[in-house]
């Protein structure tokens, strides 16, 4: 028996892929429910005003931070009995690095985790022997509630255990390792006038002159020691409010300036640049990074404040669908075989797919598609297809003929399977594969569709796009969630990007 998609009867041109619909997270503040808390999903929130050396200057602000960072905790699906709070003298550095330990020993592999820390931050030279001689940096470094420093050093290391366990781990950090304002020494100051104050997020606190104000070293980041510890790319992503050798600033009267334009974009605001059908830390970081500029334009002395990313910018942080006016401008739309591509960054890196195709170049209504899958690890297995027309989606597998789409690790699948094929059905053009094994099964029964014989032509609207995109960042609840012994609902998968070309 042959199965076909495309124009020509039982003839394929695209192959489709089984991506399941999420129930939909609320967007802007307000406007739309917020998503189903998952128990796969954990948060440590810092925020330090107040410090035990009278010498560092209070940050008024942090109570607005908390709340904030609450908020985008709530929107990523985070319960509230999973979130961890450290507020002032409770944030010691001992107590920071034994609640990320704590940390670790709860999260399940596969999990996801957030973590944000509202504070001051610093930086020091710092001298290394090198196999060329003398080399010299400057460090940062997060300052603790009893003035101890929490260097890059100390914190990579003590989160790439985690980050190394978890399917992504976002780190948000709203300080700054720069003392410099204008070419002036750091200094508390008003902005606006009024009640309000404007405090710079740096502290002197074990820093020499060179690096509170210098732009002329290259600074030992965080994210680079994380990076350093082995965590993988794909798993980890970095925000920090302001550039290496820029300041951020923390407003009494709303919070870190950073935060507040990050939270806003998170919750609703940002806009799918691309039609996608999803929102990327990269969408929010452009989003905030604009609101951040026309609330510091025209402040005197102030240059600017630059939000930094480092590590995955393609991962979806949360699942709030597309606020009204959040489409993409100028109606930019996603061609089926950028969708799959955005789909596979969100992958996690850890989880290997090994997979081939017997031949690369298909003759249209000739050739039959074959492929070999070989998955690291125990799951589910979808493959989807972005048809060469650019315009279609199909589900490939499972389909109505092979409906156990379950795979060992190790044991090498070959598709189609007996009783079923897919012929190349044109137009000429190249067609692109992902094929995905996720620890928890997909649910299809929300997924906008059609049906294509015994397989599935995703729908590519708006909706559909964004369903589509939701199942990569959800795997289905199961009652217990989570818990020792219930069924498996993470978020985590491995996949693999393949192309092949249809010909005449």
């Amino acid at each position: 028996m042959k199965a076909g998609l495309g124009s020509a009867p039982a003839r394929a041109v695209a192959l489709a892929w089984a991506l399941i619909l999420m129930p939909s997270l609320g967007a802007p503040a307000g406007a739309q429910p917020l998503p189903a808390e998952r128990q796969t999903r954990h948060a440590l929130i810092i925020g330090i005003g107040e410090y035990a050396d009278p010498e560092v200057p209070a940050l008024r602000g942090i109570v607005h931070d908390v709340a904030s960072a609450r908020r985008m905790a709530r929107a990523m699906a985070i319960p509230e009995s999973q979130v961890t709070l450290l507020r002032d003298k409770e944030a010691t550095a001992e107590r920071i690095l034994d609640e990320i330990e704590a940390l670790q020993a709860r999260v399940a592999e596969g999990d996801r985790v957030f973590i944000y820390y509202s504070g001051h931050g610093t930086r020091w030279y710092e001298e290394t022997t090198t196999d060329r001689g003398q080399a010299g940096a400057c460090s940062e470094g997060l300052l603790a509630a009893d003035g101890q420093v929490l260097t890059n050093t100390v914190l990579g290391a003590s989160l790439a255990p985690l980050a190394r366990r978890t399917d992504k781990m976002l780190v948000f950090y709203d300080a700054c390792f720069s003392g410099g304002v204008a070419g002036s020494p750091a200094r508390t100051r008003s902005l606006r006038g009024g009640a309000e104050t404007v405090v710079p997020k740096f502290s002197r606190a074990g820093t020499t002159e060179r690096c509170a104000q210098a732009s002329n070293f290259r600074p030992r980041s965080l994210a680079g020691a994380l990076q350093q510890q082995q965590a993988l790319p794909q798993n980890v992503v970095h925000v920090a409010a302001s550039g290496p050798d820029e300041l951020s600033f923390d407003s009494s009267a709303h919070g870190g300036f950073a935060t507040v334009a990050w939270r806003d974009c998170l919750l609703g605001e940002a806009r799918d640049l691309d039609g996608s059908g999803a929102i990327t830390v990269d969408e929010v970081t452009r989003c905030a990074q604009a609101k951040m500029n026309q609330a510091l334009a025209g402040q005197p002395g102030i240059l600017g404040q630059t939000l930094t990313v480092a590590g995955n910018p393609a991962f979806v942080p949360a699942w709030l669908g597309l606020a009204p006016g959040a489409a993409a401008p100028l109606q930019a739309v996603a061609r089926p075989s950028e969708i799959l591509a955005e789909l596979h960054g969100q992958r996690d890196g850890t989880r290997g797919v090994v997979a081939s195709v017997h031949q690369s170049r298909l003759r249209i209504g000739v050739d039959a598609l074959q492929m070999d899958i070989t998955p690291a690890r125990d799951g589910h297995l979808y493959v989807a297809l972005a048809g060469s027309d650019g315009q279609s989606l199909y589900l490939l597998y499972p389909n109505d003929l092979a409906t156990d789409n379950r795979v060992r690790a190790g044991q090498r699948i070959s598709l189609p399977g007996p009783g079923w094929e897919i012929v190349a059905g044109g137009p000429p053009g190249f067609e692109t594969l992902l094929l995905m094994v996720t620890d928890a099964p997909r649910d299809l029964g929300g997924l906008g569709r059609q049906k294509a014989g015994p397989f599935m032509k995703t729908l590519l609207d708006e909706a559909g796009r964004t369903r589509l995109q939701s199942v990569l960042g959800n795997g289905t609840p199961a009652q217990a969630c989570g818990r020792l012994g219930a069924p498996s609902c993470s978020d985590a998968f491995g996949a693999v990007l393949l192309q092949v070309e249809a010909v005449r």
